[in-house]
C-alpha cells in the first residue's frame, strides 16, 4: 500500500490555504488600526509588511506567529464582538503557522514542493529483510 504525504498541499486545500493567507493579511491591517496611536508610524508599516508576506506566502509560518502574538496583545483592548472576531483570526493564524503556506506560495517555490511516498513492505516479503 502506498501512502502520500504532501509538504505543500495543492488543489482545493492549496486554494483554501491561499484564502486563509489573504484573510490573515486583511486582519493584520485591522490589528494595526487597533494598536495605532502614538506608534502609528511604526505599526502600520510593520502591518503592511506582515500582510505582504502573508499574501505572497513568503515566511508564512513566521508571519502567522507574529500576527498571532499581536492578536493576543490586542484581545484585551477589544470589545465583546471584536474579541470573537479576533479569536477567529487567532485560530486562522495558528492553523497557518502549523500547516504552512500551501502550494501556491513563494515558500513552496523556494523550498521545493515534494511528494513523499511511504511504502511498506508487502506481508509476504516481511521476513526476507
Amino acid at each position: 500500500m502506498t501512502r502520500y504525504a504532501c509538504r505543500y498541499p495543492d488543489g482545493a486545500a492549496g486554494l483554501a490555504l491561499g484564502s486563509m493567507r489573504l484573510c490573515c493579511a486583511c486582519g493584520s491591517l485591522g490589528v494595526a488600526a487597533m494598536l495605532a496611536g502614538s506608534l502609528s508610524r511604526v505599526v502600520y508599516p510593520l502591518a503592511v509588511l506582515l500582510a505582504l508576506l502573508l499574501v505572497l506566502g513568503l515566511a508564512t509560518r513566521l508571519a502567522a506567529w507574529l500576527l498571532g502574538i499581536s492578536v493576543l496583545g490586542v484581545l484585551s483592548m477589544a470589545g465583546a464582538v471584536q474579541q470573537l472576531l479576533l479569536a477567529g483570526l487567532l485560530g486562522c493564524c495558528v492553523a497557518l503557522a502549523i500547516v504552512g503556506a500551501g502550494a501556491y506560495s513563494v515558500d513552496a517555490r523556494r523550498h521545493g514542493r515534494r511528494v513523499i511516498r511511504l511504502q511498506g513492505s508487502p506481508p509476504d516479503q516481511a521476513g526476507d529483510a
